[in-house]
């Protein structure tokens, strides 16, 4: 059966709402994360691992700064690449850090696929990576 869209014309923008997406996601958690920096430097400290507070700043900043090259498409398929083990990080991680502000296994597992894709496909339009 033919397809009713035109697919090589769409297919960047299709990588494009997905790039979007993606980024807007992790810019959303990163700033509910710093909003709520100083109860997860509480969650984040672990038995086997006491460094909360800098852990919870490192996060913000992963996400922030993911989600900004992201946004814009400069090297999202390493960016992407580092979201993935992220994600893969959190789905370990999830049993031991319960807090309101940290999504459940199923987001992770659905972002690790979305930025999988993205790592496969690249940016899309309308990004500073050139589209192969």
């Amino acid at each position: 059966m033919l397809s009713v869209f035109p697919t090589h014309f769409l297919s960047l923008f299709a990588y494009l709402i997905l790039r979007v997406a993606v980024g807007l996601v992790l810019a959303y958690l990163g700033i509910q994360h710093w909003q709520h920096r100083h109860e997860l430097q509480h969650v984040l400290r672990l038995s086997w691992w006491p460094f909360g507070r800098t852990t919870t700043y490192l996060f913000v900043l992963g996400e922030l700064l993911l989600a900004g090259l992201i946004l814009v498409g400069a090297w999202t398929q390493i960016a992407t690449l580092c979201v993935a083990a992220m994600c893969i990080k959190m789905l370990v991680l999830r049993q031991y850090v319960t807090h309101r502000t940290i999504p459940s296994k199923l987001f992770y597992f659905l972002l690790l696929a979305a930025s999988l894709t993205l790592t496969i496909t690249g940016a899309g339009a309308l990004a500073i990576d050139l589209p192969l």
